[in-house]
C-alpha cells in the first residue's frame, strides 16, 4: 500500500445568536513535528504518528465556557506532542485508546482545578471529541454530545460516536426514535462532560476502530451543527462539495446558521485522497455501526473477521428457538398418557429432557463468548443471552406444568422391552409356569 494522502479543513463560527464563541478546535497534519498545524485543503502525507482532529464545545455562558474548551484543547495538544507518542502507545489498540482517554480525563482535572482556583469560572464545562488517524485506521474518543461522523460516496454518512445525552438514553430505551430525538425539547441535556462536579470524566471509544478508505471524509462537529441540521442534510452538503473541503466547511456552517444559528458551530473535516483501500458497499443496513450508527440510510461496516461471528450468532438463534419449537411439538410423543382403569400413566424420557436443557445452556454459553468477542456492551447481545436463559426456563416449566395439570401421575423411565427366555416365552410367562408347578 502506498503512503496515505489526505486533506484537512476546520473552522468555527459564533453563529447568529451568541455574542461569544465558546467552541474550540485543533487539527494537526503531522504529529511527528511540533507545534501542531494544518493548512486548509493542503494535501499531506500521513506520518508514522498520524494526524489529529479535536473539537470542544464549551458550556457555562458567562461562566467561561470558552475557558473550559481552551483548557481541553491545550491539554490534548500537550498529550499529543511528538515525545509523548511513544512506541508503547502505538503498539496496540488498547495503548492507543488508553492514551486518548487519559488526555480527556487529564483535561477534566485541569478544568476543575481552574474552576476551583477562579470562582468566576465555577460552573464552566466542555464536551470533547478526538479523531486520531493512524496508519490506515481511525480511532475516536469522546465525552459529551460533540459528534464524529464518516462519509464516503459509496455508503453515505453515518454517525460513529454515540451522544452522552438524556435524549440518547430515551432512544436507547426505545421510547423515541432517532428521528424524533432531533426535535425533542430536552436535546440540550447531556449526561457526561468535562468538569462535571458530580463525577469524573468518563470518555468512550469505538468498539472497533474504523478502517479508512479512499474518498472517506471524517467529520467532527459540535451540536451547533448536528443539532441544527439533520444528518441527511449534512450528507447532501458533503456529497455536493467533497472536492473542496474549505467550501464544504463553509456550506455546513452556512446551513446551520440558516436553520437558526442559535449556537456556536464548529466543523473539522479530514478527507482521504489516496493510498488507502477503495470503498466497498457495506454488508447490511443497521443503526449499529462500529459502535453505533443512527442514520437510517447507512449500512454497517463489519470487518471480515467478524462476519463469521455474526453468522454464528444468527445460527445459534435459529437452533435455539427451532429446538424449543421442536421440543414443544415433541411433547406429544415423549409424554404419553394411557387411560387404563381411570388412571393416567405419564412416561417421561428424562434423557431427552436433560439433553435439550444442556443444549440450550451450551448455546447460551456460546452467546456469552461471542458477545465478549463482538460487542460486549451491545444491547442486542444482552437480549440474546436473556432470551436463551428464558428459553431454558420455558422448557423446564413446560414439563412441570404438564405433570402438574394432567393427573396425579407416576413418573417413570420408559419401560424396557421384556426379555425373552430361552424357550421363546417372556420372563413373566416363566414365573407363571413356575407358580403352576
Amino acid at each position: 500500500m502506498s503512503a496515505i494522502k489526505f486533506k484537512i479543513a476546520a473552522k468555527t463560527d459564533v453563529g447568529r445568536v451568541r455574542k461569544n464563541n465558546e467552541d474550540n478546535l485543533q487539527a494537526a497534519c503531522d504529529l511527528t513535528t511540533a507545534p501542531m498545524k494544518w493548512v486548509n485543503d493542503m494535501e499531506c502525507n500521513l506520518g508514522n504518528k498520524g494526524a489529529l482532529l479535536v473539537v470542544a464545545d464549551g458550556m457555562g455562558g458567562m461562566n467561561a465556557g470558552e475557558v473550559a474548551s481552551e483548557i481541553a484543547i491545550n491539554t490534548v495538544k500537550e498529550f499529543f506532542s511528538p515525545e509523548k507518542i511513544t512506541a508503547d502507545v502505538l503498539g496496540s489498540k488498547v495503548g492507543i485508546e488508553t492514551f486518548m482517554k487519559k488526555s480527556i480525563t487529564e483535561a477534566d482535572k485541569r478544568i476543575k482545578a481552574d474552576a476551583k482556583a477562579n470562582p468566576e469560572h465555577k460552573g464552566m464545562g466542555t464536551t470533547i471529541v478526538i479523531g486520531w488517524l493512524l496508519n490506515d485506521t481511525l480511532y475516536v474518543a469522546w465525552c459529551g454530545d460533540s459528534r464524529a461522523y464518516i462519509y464516503n460516496r459509496v455508503n453515505g454518512l453515518r454517525q460513529i460516536s454515540k451522544d452522552h445525552s438524556y435524549v440518547q438514553t430515551l432512544v436507547d430505551k426505545g421510547k423515541i426514535t432517532h428521528e424524533e430525538a432531533f426535535d425533542y425539547p430536552d436535546s440540550n441535556i447531556i449526561t457526561r462532560c468535562l468538569s462535571d462536579s458530580e463525577q469524573k470524566a468518563r470518555p468512550d471509544t469505538l468498539a472497533h476502530p474504523i478502517a479508512i478508505h479512499n474518498g472517506d471524509i471524517i467529520l467532527l462537529c459540535t451540536d451547533g451543527l448536528s443539532g441544527m441540521i439533520r444528518d441527511h442534510e449534512i450528507e447532501q452538503i458533503l456529497a455536493e462539495n467533497e472536492h473542496n473541503l474549505s467550501v464544504c466547511t463553509d456550506k455546513l456552517i452556512e446551513a446551520a446558521c440558516e436553520a437558526s444559528g442559535q449556537d456556536n458551530i464548529t466543523v473539522a473535516l479530514c478527507q482521504i485522497t489516496s493510498g488507502a483501500l477503495e470503498p466497498q458497499k457495506a454488508i447490511r443496513k443497521n443503526r449499529l455501526s462500529n459502535t453505533l450508527s443512527f442514520n437510517k440510510k447507512e449500512p454497517i461496516t463489519i470487518k471480515k473477521g467478524l462476519i463469521g461471528k455474526f453468522v454464528a450468532i444468527l445460527f445459534v438463534l435459529v437452533l435455539v428457538f427451532g429446538s424449543g419449537f421442536w421440543f414443544g411439538r415433541k411433547g406429544n410423543t415423549v409424554l404419553q398418557t394411557e387411560n387404563n382403569q381411570d388412571s393416567t400413566m405419564l412416561s417421561i424420557n428424562k434423557n431427552e429432557y436433560n439433553d435439550t436443557i444442556s443444549l440450550l445452556y451450551s448455546y447460551r454459553k456460546k452467546a456469552d463468548s461471542l458477545g465478549r468477542v463482538l460487542l460486549a456492551s451491545n444491547d442486542t447481545i444482552k437480549r440474546l443471552r436473556k432470551d436463551l436463559i428464558s428459553k431454558e426456563k420455558e422448557v423446564h416449566d413446560y414439563w412441570v406444568k404438564y405433570i402438574n395439570t394432567k393427573a396425579d401421575t407416576i413418573i417413570r423411565e420408559p419401560e424396557k422391552p421384556k426379555q425373552k427366555n430361552e424357550k421363546g416365552g417372556n420372563d413373566n410367562d416363566k414365573k407363571n409356569n413356575d407358580r403352576k408347578r
